[in-house]
Parts: C-alpha cells; sequence; structure tokens
C-alpha cells in the first residue's frame, strides 16, 4: 500500500468514528431539547434545554456527512452490485435486436442503391437489376468506374 492509500485509509477510518460519534451526540441533543420542550409543556413551565435542539440538529447533519464520506467506498459498491445484474439483464435482451439492426445495416453497405428506382443491388452489379439504369459512370480521363453522384475520380482525382 502507497503512502497516500495509508492516509486515504485513515482518513476514512477518522470519518466513520467521527461520524458515530457526532451522530450520537446529535440525536441525543435533539432528544433531550425535544424532551424538555414536552416535559415543559406538560408542567406549564418555560423549557430550559431547548436549546439543545438548534445545536443537536446540526451536530447530527455533521455526524450523517461525515458517516457518508466514511462509508461511500462501502456504498457505491453496494450500489453497483445492485445495478450490473440489471444491465446485464438489459443487454441479453436488447442483443436479438441489436444484431438485427447491425445485420440491417451491413447488409445495405453491401448493397448499392439505384438512384432511378431505389432498389438495393449487389456492390459489383454495373446496372439495376429491377429497371437495367447503370449504377455508375466512366470517369473521361482514365476509365476508372465511380458512383453516379461523384464529382471527382476516386484514382485519378480529375472532375467529372
Amino acid at each position: 500500500m502507497t503512502q497516500n492509500e495509508t492516509k486515504h485509509q485513515k482518513a476514512k477510518r477518522i470519518f466513520k468514528i467521527l461520524g458515530i460519534i457526532f451522530t450520537i451526540a446529535g440525536l441525543a441533543l435533539a432528544i433531550t431539547g425535544f424532551a424538555s420542550i414536552f416535559i415543559a409543556m406538560n408542567n406549564e413551565e418555560k423549557p430550559s434545554l431547548f436549546w439543545c435542539c438548534f445545536v443537536g440538529f446540526p451536530v447530527l447533519a455533521v455526524g450523517l456527512w461525515m458517516l457518508m464520506l466514511g462509508f461511500r467506498k462501502e456504498f457505491m459498491q453496494y450500489a453497483k452490485n445492485e445495478s450490473v445484474p440489471v444491465f446485464n439483464d438489459a443487454a441479453q435482451q436488447a442483443q436479438p435486436g441489436i444484431s438485427a439492426i447491425a445485420d440491417a445495416v451491413r447488409e445495405k453497405s453491401d448493397s448499392v442503391v439505384c438512384p432511378n428506382c431505389g432498389n438495393p443491388c449487389p456492390q459489383d452489379a454495373k446496372f439495376c437489376e429491377k429497371c437495367g439504369y447503370a449504377l455508375y459512370k466512366s470517369c473521361p480521363d482514365c476509365g476508372e468506374q465511380v458512383s453516379l453522384d461523384a464529382q471527382f475520380c476516386k484514382k485519378c482525382g480529375k472532375k467529372l
């Protein structure tokens, strides 16, 4: 363990211990303050320890904050262990749909769409199988076959 990790572990231990102490003290003060208020109401007197509520709640909040810092790793590990199986189940259920979409995209990319009728044609076809429209044009400079919407030849770079 490195020196930084050791310091971190000590700080977490301090937060856990102080968090418990502050939480218990805050609860004790708040309960004492409320008890003083309710006892005074029954006896029709002024509460003598009502100030304990004003001190107890901030001390309780600081204690809970320290506990949260001290146990953050444990909270996060618990949340991860609860969430990962849900994500794995969702991924398994979505896998057939994702595979179907990937297959459709792969199938689309292996074909050329006819600009005349929209029919998907094999990549190596020179003419549409449905309407007979030319799927490529030839570069006037080098004779390379390029798509109909190309503005420059992919082989020689000349403007079409």
